[in-house]
Formats: C-alpha cells, sequence, structure tokens
C-alpha cells in the first residue's frame, strides 16, 4: 500500500512538473512571486496569477539569474510610507543568458488589471549591433524607425507599445528593449 501511494505522489508530482504549474516553479520562483503579488496587494490564495505574472516575464527567470526589488517605502523619504503603499514593485534582475532585465509591475484595482512594463539591455559587438538593426529596420511590416543617426536608431514594433533604442560607441553596441504587457487577470483580485 506504501508503495502505490508514493507511486501516486510521484506521479502528481511529475503531473504537476509536466503542466508548467505553480507547483513546478522553483523555491526562489514561488519567494519572488508571493513578493510581487504581497507588494501589488492582492490575494492569490490559488496561486493563478502568481502563474500568469511569471508566465508574462519567465524569460527573465530561465537559467541563472539574481534580482533586487523595489517598492514604494524603499526610500526614507518617501510620502507613501502610509502603512497603504501597494501597488508598485521593481525588479532589477541580472541573468547569464538574458542581460539586465527592469520589470515595473503596477496595479491598480478599480481596473483590475496590472501592467508590467518590461526593459532589457544588451551588449554586443558593434558588427552585430548594426546587421541586427538593419535587419529589422528593413522588415517594414513589423517595424517602423522613430529616429536615427550615427550612432543611434529607435525602432517601433508596430500597433505596440514596444521600442528597441540601438547605440554604438566605439566597437561596442547596446541594445535596450522596451516593451509593455497588459496582464488582465481572470477573477476578481482584491
Amino acid at each position: 500500500m506504501k508503495k502505490i501511494i508514493s507511486l501516486a505522489l510521484c506521479l502528481l508530482s511529475f503531473n504537476s512538473f509536466a503542466l508548467g504549474g505553480y507547483e513546478s516553479f522553483t523555491d526562489k520562483d514561488k519567494r519572488l512571486l508571493k513578493s510581487i503579488v504581497k507588494q501589488l496587494g492582492i490575494t492569490d490564495s490559488d496561486n493563478s496569477l502568481k502563474k500568469k505574472i511569471y508566465d508574462t516575464t519567465n524569460y527573465a527567470f530561465e537559467g541563472k539569474w539574481s534580482a533586487y526589488w523595489t517598492g514604494l517605502t524603499e526610500l526614507s523619504l518617501s510620502k507613501y510610507q502610509d502603512g497603504k503603499e501597494k501597488g508598485v514593485i521593481e525588479i532589477a534582475v541580472n541573468n547569464v543568458e538574458q542581460g539586465t532585465i527592469f520589470l515595473t509591475y503596477i496595479y491598480k484595482p478599480e481596473a483590475k488589471q496590472i501592467i508590467v512594463f518590461q526593459k532589457q539591455i544588451r551588449h554586443t559587438s558593434k558588427k552585430f549591433l548594426l546587421e541586427t538593426y538593419e535587419e529589422r529596420k528593413s522588415d517594414k511590416e513589423t517595424y517602423e524607425v522613430q529616429h536615427e543617426g550615427d550612432t543611434y536608431g529607435m525602432l517601433q514594433k508596430k500597433g505596440k507599445v514596444n521600442y528597441e533604442f540601438f547605440h554604438i560607441k566605439g566597437n561596442t553596441g547596446s541594445l535596450a528593449v522596451s516593451y509593455t504587457h497588459l496582464t488582465l487577470p481572470t477573477k476578481r483580485i482584491v
């Protein structure tokens, strides 16, 4: 009987992992997600919103990463420190594969919506950055050139709040990608 129960628990554990549910997340991911919903002032007892938040920004937490978050109470002179300082959290992530990522979550209870501002910074060679810029610039169905100069340029994905900033200095270049995503909860959140 003990073997059957152990086997059943293993199967449930593997199924949960295979389905990609909240229970399959690492302890590190879970701690971060709990901090996000707590700072936003949201109750999420079934973890469905935590999973939705993770799914929106999971690229930042793949592989080896470390993070630091700030909320409205971080500044000692902040006038938000009245016990009601909820609704905003920014996470700075250093990711071995993805570069530096800044995630800002804003929650407005009246709208029952979370807005996620995402910024990613990557550094590369001048040659590779110029090739990438020219390739994307020529894809006129997807991108619009907002401005460009001798050492910089900015592209926008058509119809989206998604911008790519290209900058060259010497033999190196940097790309900063900025975009906004709405997370619309499927149920009432408090």
